[in-house]
């Protein structure tokens, strides 16, 4: 199998939070955690209640979060990125759009995850990034 990844992944959790960019329908912001990163992306799992209610699948009690899957993966959407890095104070910011999507079900929750590549990082937040997976490698 060809190996398309360039940079080292590191198993680590981090607090982030993602928002779907152009789309005409407004969704909040959804907090997720990472299970991996590497200079150039990370790995998001977004946890899903699978529990039926009013016959439809939730992401945080977020209303539509159907729509909102559909937009996050099958229209690849771009997502703004909050990366929560210690002893950071604030998040940093990040564009990034969803290479890949897979997923696993473990009781009531489908855990989905989603490959996503860095897209745009700015200034001084691209430089804490590289600083941070640099001295946890």
């Amino acid at each position: 199998m060809f190996e398309r990844r360039k940079s080292k992944r590191l198993n680590i959790v981090i607090p982030t939070n993602i928002k779907i960019l152009g789309v005409a329908t407004s969704f909040p912001v959804i907090n997720v955690e990472t299970q991996n990163i590497s200079l150039e992306g990370l790995l998001i799992v977004i946890r899903i209640n699978t529990r039926l209610k009013d016959v439809e699948l939730s992401i945080q009690e977020i209303k539509n979060s159907i729509k909102l899957v559909l937009d996050l993966l099958l229209y690849y959407e771009p997502l703004e990125l909050g990366i929560r890095i210690f002893p950071e104070s604030r998040s940093l910011k990040a564009v990034g759009n969803v290479r890949w999507y897979g997923g696993s079900l473990r009781g009531e929750f489908y855990y989905l995850k989603a490959g996503v590549y860095i897209e745009e990082i700015e200034g001084e937040d691209r430089i804490k990034w590289i600083n941070f997976v640099k001295n946890i490698a």
